[in-house]
């Protein structure tokens, strides 16, 4: 079987299984010891959890929930699920209780699998919700419950019993047969379950294909983000097609000292990664000695610059040896692809990577959407734009400005929900993507806003909020930014520190006793932010300047609902919690703050 011919992604498997034997294929770590699967191991469990599965009674159509963190034991399931003929319904770990009642409810999901004692007694007390779970690595069981381990062993039974039934498993399912519902983490509203399909995936994975070519013999994937999102799962799955070695990050914090040690070749990340990676790059840079200071300033300058003159980009090689090959080898120096998506990459940092020599490729999509739409590629990348068009994906740009597409990664529909799929899906197939943006002459897609995410001041004006948000955490101390202007008098703003630069900040100035509340609110503080904020202000129209700011020290969380998986900010959430603190901004007559100057207070 040649990759043109599979469909379906149990026959993607199929194809994978007759094409390589790679000993070091999935990696993750246990404690400090790396574990490896091989290709073959990966496929025979399988062969032996697909084949279990069926013993158990899972018919063609049904939802298994799949609840674990990211790892090859993730996959194993998940292929599982769908070469028996089921659907596979991926939880985030930190869902809250009620999106996960919610989604278990909507999928009719009679069946869960449970990897980690942790997750097992977050959920546990609601066992009565399902008809069997398969646990792994759960120390506690009851009647309801079963090792995956038994679980292969009742599919070896069943093989005994019928030696030809495994290699009839998945030959059923066609491409346009659902393979996942992945529930949207959206920033309001109730979960959406979005189906998609093989064929979603499948032309997703043949798209990597025309893009970027993966040799097994040499390439090698770090893996980070949660499988539980479409972005990572699909690039896994055009990994796994390729036969390359994939590593698993143990912990996001760990991300740096992983690199330097497999030294990946590609990997997928969401720019806030890239944010913290470059604050911390800025962070040693200030505890360093001056010289070292001084040459790194330098350096950092040179790659930030948007149009260099020839004595610049003559700098710019000696800074090469002395800085960015350094830069590059905190991450093991050997990567050929930084995937960026989940959200918008700042231009501006983009562009410091790229001049670094870090080969940073931002692309756009939506979970509805299987999810690639645009990306930037090898040979193909300009700085602001999301790249040109995936393969096999038309867009359109509608008249109000909004990002339409089709295509065979559209999605099905929404699970239950045939209204709102009618609302995204027009008659013509085009699904209406709620971003605003526009094609260039070389066909180059730059999303520049949300059709419903333009803020209107309660004077009639208008506020894009994410370019001024980017604006703000550029100065390192910014961790995170959230712009408030709906209905409101004038545009502020919640500052959230990055806390590691806040501790610093305090040692250098020899305030180590003050809280974080009292350095934040000191005169050096009070005084840094200001000016930084009139420089932001100076580049923004009247009505979109920040005129008062709030810190807050409490950092945004996903797991208290803040955030979503990607990382971005649900803004409803953060009102809701700091109604309080934003309304102090607003509490002075309109006159007084019309043209007055920032303000922290």
């Amino acid at each position: 079987m040649f990759m043109e011919e599979y469909e379906t992604l149990p026959s993607m498997i199929r194809y994978v299984m007759n094409t390589y034997r790679n000993s070091f294929a999935f990696n993750y770590k246990e404690g400090k010891e790396w574990k490896h699967m091989s290709t073959e191991m990966f496929i025979e469990k399988i062969r032996r959890l697909s084949l279990g599965l069926k013993s158990l009674g899972l018919q063609k159509g049904e939802s298994v929930g799949l609840l674990a963190r990211p790892s090859p034991y993730w996959l194993v399931i998940d292929f599982a699920i769908m070469m028996a003929g089921g659907i596979s319904v991926p939880l985030f770990p930190y869902v809250s209780q009620k999106n996960f009642l919610y989604q278990v409810a909507d999928a009719n999901m009679r069946m869960l699998f449970v990897v980690g004692q942790d997750l097992w007694s977050t959920y546990d007390h609601h066992q009565e919700q399902f008809r069997r779970i398969v646990t792994l690595d759960v120390l506690e069981a009851d009647e309801t419950t079963m090792d995956i381990r038994h679980v292969m062993t009742m599919g070896d039974r069943l093989s005994v019993e019928d030696p030809t039934l495994y290699m009839k498993l998945g030959k059923d399912i066609m491409r346009d047969d659902i393979a996942t519902i992945i529930y949207t983490s959206g920033s309001t509203g109730r979960p959406k379950g979005v189906e998609l399909t093989h064929k979603n995936f499948i032309s997703q994975i043949r798209g990597g294909h025309v893009r970027i070519f993966l040799d097994p013999r040499k390439d090698r994937a770090l893996s980070s983000l949660p499988l539980a999102h479409v972005f990572e799962r699909a690039l896994m799955y055009y990994y796994i097609s390729s036969g390359i070695s994939i590593y698993f990050v143990d912990d996001i914090r760990n991300v740096a000292a992983i690199a330097r040690e497999v030294k990946p070749t590609i990997t997928t990340m969401v720019p806030r990664l890239l944010e913290k990676i470059y604050a911390k790059m800025e962070n040693s840079i200030e505890q360093s000695g001056r010289l070292k200071r001084g040459l790194a300033t330098w350096a950092f300058d040179l790659a930030s610059l948007t149009h260099p003159n020839l004595f610049q980009r003559l700098q710019r090689t000696l800074a090469n040896k002395l800085v960015y090959k350094k830069l590059l080898k905190s991450l093991g120096g050997e990567f050929r692809a930084i995937i960026v998506g989940g959200a918008s990459l700042n231009p501006d940092l983009c562009r410091f990577f790229l001049n670094a020599g870090f080969p940073v490729f931002q692309g756009y999509g939506m979970t509805e959407t299987s999810p690639i739409i645009a990306a930037n590629f090898p040979g193909h990348n300009k700085v602001g734009t999301v790249g040109p068009l995936f393969p096999y994906v038309e867009v359109s740009i509608a008249k109000n400005g909004e990002i339409l597409t089709r295509g065979p990664s559209v999605m099905r529909g929404y699970h239950n929900r045939p209204n709102e799929t009618q609302k995204t899906i027009d008659e013509d197939g085009w699904l209406h993507t709620g971003d605003t943006g526009k094609l260039d002459e070389d066909g180059y897609l730059t999303v520049t806003g949300r059709v419903k995410e333009i803020f209107k001041t309660s004077g009639g004006k208008y506020v894009s909020p994410i370019p001024i948000e980017q604006a703000l955490t550029k100065l390192p101390l910014i961790d995170m930014a959230m712009v408030v202007a709906e209905g409101r008098r004038f545009t502020s703003t919640l500052l959230f520190p990055d806390l590691d630069v806040l501790k610093t900040l305090k040692e250098k100035h020899e305030d180590p006793n003050l809280t974080n509340d009292e350095f934040l609110d000191s005169d050096f503080i009070r005084d840094e932010v200001s000016l930084f904020l009139t420089e932001v202000n100076s580049k923004l129209s009247r009505w979109e300047k920040v005129r008062k700011y709030r810190f807050t020290t409490a950092p945004l969380s996903v797991e208290r609902g803040e955030m979503t998986p990607t990382l971005k900010i649900r803004r409803k959430a953060v009102e809701e919690k700091y109604k309080h603190l934003i309304d102090t901004m607003y509490h002075e007559r309109a006159e007084e703050t019309e043209e007055k100057p920032v303000e922290a207070s």
